[in-house]
């Protein structure tokens, strides 16, 4: 109520001050400094008048409240009576006023039963304990998966195209004569010569499939997504192990161990106090050398990364060489490593003891050709699963590996 009145009077005021001075003011000079002064009284007059109003509103509304409450205030409270509360008896007790008790003392009774109803408040004398009252547990949502080998680092270096056909055909160059030099005026030139033969790849199809029970995908929700994520990963493991050495016989792919015409090194013969290091320079040498490519990547066993490590450090303990310049590596780096500047892939996927350098990437040594990505499905028209309430949910993919230039790789045996 006051700051109701202080605005009101504030209003007053402003409006009379004005009105005064504009009535002593004969004519009206809109080009004065008044009429800027005037202009923001009247501003000042407008905020004045909108505070007046919720003033108002918020008044009106508090005198609303006062008479609710003030109706409230005048009714008399209802009496709450409580019941008297019954008292908790034990079974001893309540076996004692019970009436067979009472007949065994007057009638001298030898054998007496007595059925006392269950009570929910009969106080219990014997501390009740997890041993014989196990709580209840609640299962989290979480799936410990086993521990598995990454089958996505492979496939990676590997550049993708894809194909509508069942086969994949392709022209290799196979001759390839160069004639060309220095030729005198009316000489003849020299006869180049190139040559290509056709190549097939054919192409495979890699999957598995899952059978579960309807109950389960009813009854833990996340089971479809779990299971679906393990299929593919299932897959792609096979395809990396396809990718490095598939055996090339029967539906297998041809993988780059196998692929006849790669450079090959045996460790065991190789001389120099960094063998490891040695042999590496070597297979990528030979790789410049025959396939004019540089390499892009070296994959090899945790175990033989461990060695080619132990090594480096080895020859290195005396501080005469750094370990950081040995082989132009990056030993200390775990998530990039590198050997001669090219970056060391370590999995699990080649066996221990081979080591394979090459170019994977670029498209021109070898390719992935796509011929259906993964493809996923449920059904139950599989066997007798109708009838059993089981689902089966396959996983399956079709591709072919090209490798146009064998020489782009090399594998190092015994290593």
């Amino acid at each position: 109520m006051a700051k109701l009145e202080q605005l009101k009077k504030e209003l007053h005021a402003l409006r009379e001050n004005t009105l005064e001075e504009f009535q002593g003011v004969d004519t009206v000079d809109f080009d004065s400094e008044k009429k800027e002064e005037w202009a923001k009284r009247n501003e000042k007059m407008s905020e004045l008048v909108n505070e007046i109003k919720e003033a108002q509103k918020i008044e009106k509304e508090k005198k609303e409240l006062e008479a609710e409450l003030e109706k409230s205030n005048n009714v008399e409270p209802m009496a709450i009576h409580a019941e008297p509360k019954e008292e908790v008896k034990t079974l001893g007790q309540r076996f004692l006023e019970s009436n067979s008790f009472k007949s065994f003392k007057e009638n001298g009774q030898k054998n007496i039963t007595s059925e006392l109803k269950w009570n929910p408040q009969v106080e219990l004398k014997t501390t009740v304990t997890e041993s014989n009252f196990p709580p209840a547990v609640v299962r989290s949502a979480r799936i410990e998966e086993s521990a598995q080998l990454d089958p996505y680092v492979i496939p990676a270096l590997i550049d993708t195209i894809t194909t509508d056909q069942y086969q994949y055909k392709y022209l290799e160059e196979t001759t390839y004569t160069n004639n060309s030099a220095p030729t005198a005026e009316g000489s003849a030139l020299g006869e180049n010569a190139l040559a290509f033969t056709e190549r097939t790849e054919e192409i495979r199809k890699i999957g598995a499939f899952i059978p579960m029970t309807e109950e389960l995908l009813a009854d833990v929700s996340a089971s479809q997504g779990y299971i679906d994520s393990r299929l593919r990963f299932m897959v792609r493991q096979t395809i990396s192990d396809q990718i490095i050495g598939g055996s090339g016989s029967g539906v297998n792919l041809t993988g780059i161990l196998n692929k006849t015409g790669i450079n090959s090194f045996n460790y065991s013969s190789f001389s120099g106090s960094l063998k490891r290091i040695g042999q590496l320079f070597e297979a990528i040498t030979e790789i410049q050398k025959d396939a004019f490519m540089n390499p892009d990547a070296i994959v090899m066993h945790p175990s033989d990364w461990y060695q080619v490590v132990t090594e480096v450090n080895a020859v290195t303990t005396s501080g005469a060489l750094n370990p950081l310049f040995v082989g132009a590596g990056n030993f200390n780096d775990a998530v990039r490593p590198s050997i001669w500047g090219v970056p060391v892939v370590v999995s699990t996927e080649i066996s221990a003891g081979d080591c394979l350098v090459g170019t994977f990437g670029g498209g021109q040594a070898i390719h992935i050709v796509a011929r259906q990505g993964m493809e996923v499905a449920m059904s139950d028209s599989h066997d007798e699963n109708f009838v059993k309430d089981i689902v089966v949910m396959k996983a399956t993919v079709r591709m072919g590996l090209p490798i146009y230039r064998a020489t782009a790789f090399a594998k190092i045996s015994n290593f």
